[in-house]
């Protein structure tokens, strides 16, 4: 996991001490703002009931292996919050595409201090996704044809569209539908606009309705008159944008 930026404390309370002491008989939470995060996207994490001011070393594992460390601090109150992000890389083998990870929030001053176990830690799993895009390469107007989204976790329940590109204009614009609510998946049929002429296009996945924004996918792709010339799609697979 990729150290971001240290959090911001607040002042230590007078009588600190004491709010310490009273606090280690807490029990530490731990909680992600989504279920479901992709490459470089923020993973912000918040949690209470941690020593104020003391050190909480997170540490995210996967079965076997720990893959990353991030260190930060309570804050007068107990509170912890800020946000990692990671990379596929940091996170995959080459053949894997979605995993679970599992992150704890260690309390370093109640551990040292040996208090309850409990007191010590507390634990939330996220899972974490690759991200592509997938389409044929030759499109018939008027028949339907299927796109996917995988992994879209950065814009999970979002509206998706299927873009066709000359130049800098779009020549036409379906929706595919609503990305899933967890880690932003779609499998769609689409019709494929009768208006478009033939020729090359740009074929794009975004979330925007009328230009590439954002994170999107995209491909060359040929428009065909009939279905014999759509035979042989080739590789669906599309490139990021």
């Amino acid at each position: 996991m990729t150290r971001c930026r240290p959090v911001a404390l607040a002042a230590l309370a007078a009588g600190g001490a004491l709010a310490s002491t009273a606090a280690a008989q807490s029990q530490p939470t731990l909680q992600w703002d989504r279920p479901c995060y992709a490459e470089d996207q923020r993973m912000v994490f918040s949690g209470t009931g941690y020593t104020p001011g003391g050190p909480v070393d997170l540490v995210f594992s996967r079965p076997g292996t720990v893959m990353g460390t991030y260190g930060t601090a309570a804050d007068a109150a107990g509170a912890i919050g800020d946000y990692v992000t990671a990379t596929e890389a940091q996170v995959f083998d080459d053949d894997e595409r979605r995993a679970t990870v599992f992150a704890t929030a260690n309390d370093r001053t109640r551990i040292e201090q040996n208090a309850p176990p409990e007191s010590q830690f507390a634990a939330a799993p996220f899972t974490f996704t690759r991200w592509a895009g997938y389409s044929p390469g030759r499109y018939v107007p008027g028949r339907r044809v299927e796109v996917e989204a995988y992994g879209w976790a950065f814009s999970a329940g979002k509206p998706l569209y299927f873009l066709f590109r000359k130049g800098k204009t779009t020549a036409a614009s379906v929706k595919a539908g609503t990305l899933s609510e967890t880690c932003g998946d779609l499998v769609a049929r689409v019709r494929v606009p009768r208006k478009l002429k033939a020729g090359r296009y740009r074929l794009v996945l975004s979330t925007s309705k009328r230009k590439p924004s954002g994170l999107y996918t995209w491909r060359s792709g040929r428009v065909v008159r009939s279905s014999a010339a759509a035979a042989s799609d080739g590789d669906r697979t599309m490139k990021r944008g």
